[in-house]
């Protein structure tokens, strides 16, 4: 791992603590272990708790969390969050009392210029969550189609300059493979107008960098994946609880929320019920909760951050 030192601040703090549990729960999961903040906090409030289990996908954040996270009752495994059961399987575990997601990249993946998640300092343009396998925003941007590029970033980034990006992009790589972070902003950054000055500011790279780094670690299809299987993994009373960065994340959380919370689904001319079908959820959160003023000027990276929590019936 990196020298560098992360500077960690797990979002939304309180409020995940607060819906993590039910009170008398035995078993945690954070399925997007990172630094740990919240599995600390989360030990520290259910005294009850008799295993904690933390999946990461990334080698060198495990390693940093194993030798710096004394927790006898912790347990780590290198996996993604939609692999649970097969951890629960080797672990002889039929069902947990809370689940924990927190879809945002960590600090060190952040803050580690080697990772290339950040535009705001050079660096090999990767963006691998785990960088020991599959394919880099490198290979992609220096390989994929006009039309490929656009559609990433017009779609996972909601840019509505993706085509004047992707066009830029294929023309700098007529000439030169792009290779850094600061080679692919500054493309981004000469075709992206200025934003008015009365329109909140972001980078202008921001969104194409969260578009890539998305089709990199097919991050939607993994929040599809773990969703199939999350309730199947709860015991009856156990809390699921979700933490998304941008719409796209939250409309596929919404989306499984309003499917289970349905009960009847029978046309509303018939007279009684003959689906039988039952609500699987109940609502812990009634609508999202987001970062207040106070945490956002603490932690800036706290003001997309928005929770959803549900229980298992």
């Amino acid at each position: 791992m990196s020298n560098i030192k992360p500077e960690h601040k797990p979002v939304l703090l309180d409020q995940v603590v607060k819906y993590a549990m039910p009170e008398s729960g035995k078993i945690f999961v954070d399925g997007t272990f990172g630094l740990g903040g919240h599995t600390r906090a989360i030990l520290e409030k259910y005294k009850k708790i008799e295993l904690a289990i933390g999946i990461d996908r990334d080698p060198e954040i495990l390693k940093y969390a194993r030798e710096n996270f004394d927790e006898p009752r912790l347990t780590l495994f290198q996996a993604k969050a939609s692999d649970l059961p097969a951890v629960l399987e080797n672990l002889r575990i039929e069902k947990v009392d809370g689940i924990l997601l927190d879809l945002g990249v960590s600090s060190y993946q952040l803050d580690n210029p080697d990772r290339g998640f950040s535009f705001s300092k050079s660096g090999p343009l990767d963006m691998r969550m785990n960088a020991d396998e599959g394919e880099t925003a490198a290979d992609l941007v220096n390989t994929l189609s006009q039309s490929e590029l656009e559609k990433i970033i017009f779609e996972y980034g909601e840019e509505r300059f993706g085509r004047k990006i992707a066009e830029s992009i294929i023309r700098y790589r007529s000439s030169k493979t792009i290779e850094t972070t600061d080679e692919l902003a500054k493309i981004v950054c000469d075709v992206v107008p200025n934003q008015p000055k009365n329109i909140k500011h972001i980078h202008p790279a921001t969104r194409t960098f969260q578009a890539l780094r998305i089709a990199v670690n097919h991050e939607l299809d993994e929040i599809s994946e773990f969703l199939n299987i999350a309730l199947d993994c709860l015991n009856p009373n156990g809390h699921l609880s979700i933490i998304s960065f941008h719409s796209l994340e939250d409309r596929i959380v919404k989306n499984f929320i309003q499917k289970n919370i349905k009960g009847c689904v029978c046309p509303p001319q018939f007279p009684v019920c003959v689906c039988g079908k039952k609500p699987t959820i109940k609502l812990l959160t009634r609508k999202a909760i987001f970062a207040e003023d106070d945490e956002i000027k603490k932690n800036p990276r706290a003001r997309s951050a928005r929770l959803r929590s549900i229980a298992k019936i």
